[in-house]
């Protein structure tokens, strides 16, 4: 019995593999997963201190028509100081502020001021107006002095950096360096009380941010890399000693099961050389039965793990002769009507005793059915054709060629050529056809070598 079956790679490199795919997967998610939840938590603190700084650091500079007119030059300078200041530090390169109708009232570049743009055309804009914080990636040209935290000085918009895509910003001290930044532009609702007033948007120069996730993706990378490479070697060292274990136990088992059907089989032919020695006449007829059986089989398409069992019942065929009287069984002569009838229930007789052990059930199948003819004739069933069990097909042709090959005490022993023609002869009356032309192609020289072993109690005829 095999438990383990092969293939290209063994278990052992198979769970390797299954595993390693596995982590490789785990640790690629839980890296894209974090990188979306790094994107995500700057885009929403870019939101809230936005948001924040309107409501605490401009509330003051605005008055309730602030965005409902245009700024004094003290209150734009005031609120490009205060702007610059605080969301310098967060990196931001740019900003604008819009009324309600989407006029900005406020921007680092001083043209940009009274520019209107639609709404409907902007969805960061409507989101805004609409109470709800809106972001993006972008990029944008900006003055790369507004990136540097706390810059506060204000120049006027003669030295501002030349807009590009609609957005300019005015310079702090120093001249103005335009820029590309890759930004988070970002959206957020002004309000006075529970009222929008208005819509502030800033850039946020992601660069240094960018690294730093970079950085952290990378050392976060190694260390889920290097946890994963030792639970894979954690994982596969336990699976490997399992895998040893369990295979020798396996073996371990393999070899007490094959020993078990070892003595099985001992037990079962010391039963069947008891029944030859009560029948002396049929002495051997079992384990020349088996061989003409396995030749037969050899020439069929039956599974070889069947062979043990069609074996075992060619060594029990006639367990059931125990259930005969002596006087019967062992008659040197015909029988009798009435004893034929004795005779005729030994395989019914067998199939009863053998039927109550587990690993013996299909043998049951071949002692009962030993005696069916192909036709439907045979006993006790009556069964015909492929409703009789292929086991017991092949045994009726091996049993009945070594009968006709063996003496009895009421007749000789017919030849080997002999009794392969009456074989053929009872092909599709008695015998299953395509058993016969099986056995058929058993060469005539092998059949001889197993029927020379057969009993002989009648002087032997010429040789055949």
């Amino acid at each position: 019995m095999k438990i383990f079956g092969r293939g290209d790679l063994g278990p052992v490199a198979r769970f390797s593999i299954a595993l390693a795919a596995i982590l490789a997967v785990t640790a690629l998610l839980v890296g894209v997963v974090t990188s979306y939840l790094l994107d995500r938590y700057v885009q929403d603190e870019t939101a809230r201190f936005t948001k924040d700084a309107v409501a605490s650091h401009f509330g003051p500079v605005f008055k309730d028509d602030v965005f409902e007119r245009q700024l004094t030059s003290d209150e734009r300078e005031s609120l490009e100081t205060i702007v610059a200041f605080h969301l310098s530090i967060y990196n931001v390169v740019a900003t604008q502020f819009f009324d309600t109708g989407g006029t900005i009232v406020f921007s680092y570049d001083d043209t940009e001021i009274g520019r209107r743009i639609d709404p409907t055309t902007e969805d960061g804009l409507a989101t805004a107006l609409n109470g709800m914080p809106y972001s993006e990636r972008t990029d944008i040209v900006g003055d790369t002095r507004y990136a540097v935290p706390g810059a506060t000085s204000y120049v006027s918009s003669a030295s501002a950096a030349p807009s590009t895509g609609g957005h300019a910003h005015a310079a702090t001290n120093g001249a103005a360096t335009p820029a590309l930044f890759h930004t988070l532009e970002t959206w957020v609702p002004v309000r006075e009380g529970d009222r929008i007033i208005g819509a502030a948007v800033v850039w946020r120069d992601l660069s240094a941010i960018d690294r730093a996730l970079r950085q952290m993706q990378m050392s976060t990378s190694m260390i889920i890399a290097a946890a994963a490479l030792l639970l894979w070697l954690v994982l596969r060292g336990v699976y490997v000693r399992s895998s040893r274990q369990i295979m020798s136990q396996a073996h371990a088992l393999e070899a007490a099961l094959a020993e078990t059907e070892r003595t099985y089989d001992t037990t079962l032919q010391a039963l069947s050389n008891a029944l030859d020695v009560r029948d002396s006449e049929t002495e051997g007829h079992s384990r020349r039965v088996v061989e003409y059986m396995e030749l037969i089989i050899g020439q069929l398409s039956v599974p070889t793990e069947h062979l043990a069992m069609l074996r075992r019942g060619a060594l029990l065929h006639d367990i059931g002769k125990i259930g005969v009287p002596d006087n019967v069984l062992r008659k040197p002569a015909a029988l009798s009507d009435a004893e034929w009838v004795l005779m005729k229930r030994h395989p019914e007789h067998g199939a009863r005793i053998i039927s109550r052990i587990p690993f013996l059930e299909d043998v049951s199948r071949i002692v009962r059915h030993h005696h069916e003819r192909w036709d439907g004739k045979g006993y006790p069933d009556g069964l015909a054709g492929d409703a009789i069990p292929l086991g017991a097909r092949i045994f009726a042709v091996g049993d009945s060629f070594d009968a006709m090959t063996s003496d009895r005490p009421y007749r000789r022993a017919m030849s080997v050529e002999d009794a392969r023609l009456e074989v053929l002869r009872c092909r599709g009356t008695q015998f299953d056809p395509h058993v016969v032309d099986a056995f058929m192609h058993i060469s005539a020289e092998r059949l001889v070598s197993i029927a020379d072993d057969a009993p002989r109690t009648h002087p032997r005829s010429e040789a055949v």
